[in-house]
């Protein structure tokens, strides 16, 4: 035991957050799960309360060290992207706004004169999703908090802050506030002055891996691990590639991901920037590369819902047991956020479509069990817009996430691409992992010695009837209403 390193891991997602335990040869000790708490603002705002966030975390943290007295060696944090914090003056941590934010939406045509001038450096449409215009929407909405904000970091480094007193952020979310240019790979102070943020300082940018000494021995103490004076911070970054860290090898830049949780991102690592309108052009951990990601929005969230609507009895298990992939579909879903947004930046209706008139004989099952075809629908299209626009891309898709719970969404992927889905066994946490392969190797441990078992390989099949639903399916998005 003397001679192994301890790491103490926190993903923290949009629904919820995990603290794990692990040591540098890959064994997990103990992993927590608690559900994240928002504050509802007015028009559409969400704001993180800092002392309920921590206490939360370092509650998890306290159970997953609870009969550990090991030394800790590094702590590394993976965040959801788009999450930002803000700070004061004097570095302090005043609030939180996350992803689901969306105030700033209400100001968007307040910018149409630089649209263009903000998508030629950001390589993004304008967008409420990004920091910029949710300063912008706070600073209308509640000008009493943002009287106060000097700057921001992102969710992942906000723990560099608390443990470190660094005011830093990692590439992969810097390009997630649009005050970023992806061309030059740095801040654009233009864009502070487009968006009238001219007093908002912009934090270091830092590559994953990074190191700093852990001084603030008071927070060590919260999180559970004793006082000691030589543990490091080691930088994570944003969740999705984390998790494609955790997936493939830094530098593969031919295999396709598929990251299905609350949303189902497929990306690919590329050397070069695209220009396909298809994709957000996002960065890899370190800045290095960029991340090629062709996402259909919504997806995990949906099914989860509809479950929790109509069925929240039953267990996915139990509806997906009496789903035919190669049978006739009663009833087709369209609710995934991004398959079918039109050039305006506006989402069509989505909802359940079947044949009229609504027949008695159409169950709870059948309704939501449309939901993962949906799912695994709109993953397809985006993997066939990708490649278009990559060739050199492997057969098989490497996949993770809570949604390869999934039987179905696997095997939808698989037969319309015809590309097989390989989930290995650490699907479910890939974040995390990404995290331990971050540290570990940041702490001079060798990641390839750590075997990864393959747990399920969907093999494609010719489904005609499969198929045939597709091309219905895309039908109705493409003709959906797009006016709300």
């Amino acid at each position: 035991m003397a001679d192994k390193k301890f790491y103490l891991l926190i993903d923290i997602g949009t629904g919820s957050s995990r603290v794990c335990l692990m040591d540098n040869l890959g064994k997990v000790y103990d992993l927590q799960h608690i559900p994240n708490e928002y504050q509802s603002d007015k028009n559409s705002g969400m704001l993180i309360d800092i002392p309920t966030f921590m206490k939360n975390l370092q509650s998890a943290s306290k159970k997953v060290l609870s009969s550990f007295d090991n030394h800790i060696s590094a702590i590394t944090v993976s965040g959801a992207r788009q999450t930002f914090f803000l700070t004061d003056e004097n570095q302090k941590l005043l609030f939180g706004i996350p992803n689901i934010d969306s105030r700033g939406e209400r100001f968007i045509n307040d910018y149409v004169d630089n649209f263009i001038q903000i998508q030629n450096i950001t390589t993004r449409g304008l967008s409420a999703d990004f920091l910029a215009m949710k300063l912008v929407g706070l600073k209308h909405d509640r000008p009493e908090l943002f009287a106060k904000v000097c700057s921001f970091t992102s969710l992942s480094e906000t723990f560099a802050l608390l443990f470190c007193n660094k005011l830093v952020i990692e590439y992969s979310q810097a390009v997630e506030t649009q005050l970023f240019d992806l061309h030059t790979k740095n801040w654009n102070k233009n864009l502070l002055d487009i968006f009238g943020l001219t007093n908002i300082r912009l934090p270091t940018i830092v590559k994953t891996g990074t190191k700093f000494k852990v001084t603030n021995l008071d927070m060590l103490e919260s999180f559970g691990i004793s006082r000691q004076s030589n543990c490091d911070f080691v930088i994570g970054g944003a969740d999705t590639q984390l998790a494609m860290r955790a997936i493939t090898d830094s530098q593969d830049t031919s295999t396709l991901c598929l990251v299905s949780g609350t949303t189902s991102p497929v990306c690919i690592r590329s050397k070069e920037a695209s220009s396909d309108t298809n994709c957000w052009l996002d960065l890899d951990l370190g800045g290095d590369d960029y991340v090629l990601e062709y996402n259909p929005g919504v997806t995990g969230l949906n099914y989860e819902y509809a479950r929790q609507a109509l069925l929240p009895e039953t267990s996915y298990k139990e509806i997906e047991k009496d789903i035919s992939l190669s049978g006739e579909q009663k009833v087709l879903a369209n609710l995934t956020t991004q398959s079918f947004r039109k050039s305006t930046g506006v989402n069509g209706y989505g909802g359940w479509y079947m044949l009229p008139p609504f027949s008695k004989k159409i169950t709870k099952k059948e309704i939501v069990g449309s939901v993962p075809l949906d799912i695994g629908f709109a993953i397809s299209q985006k993997i066939k817009q990708l490649s278009k626009t990559v060739s050199n891309t492997k057969d098989t898709i490497i996949a993770c996430g809570g949604g390869m719970n999934s039987q179905i969404i696997p095997q939808v992927v698989a037969d319309i691409t015809g590309r097989a889905v390989a989930i290995y066994s650490d699907f479910q946490e890939p974040s995390i992992i990404g995290c331990f392969n971050v540290a570990n190797e940041a702490m001079g441990e060798n990641n390839q010695n750590i075997q990864r078992p393959l747990r399920f390989k969907y093999q494609p099949h010719k489904n005609e009837k499969l198929l045939h639903c597709y091309h219905q399916w895309q039908e109705i998005g493409n003709n959906t209403v797009v006016k709300k």
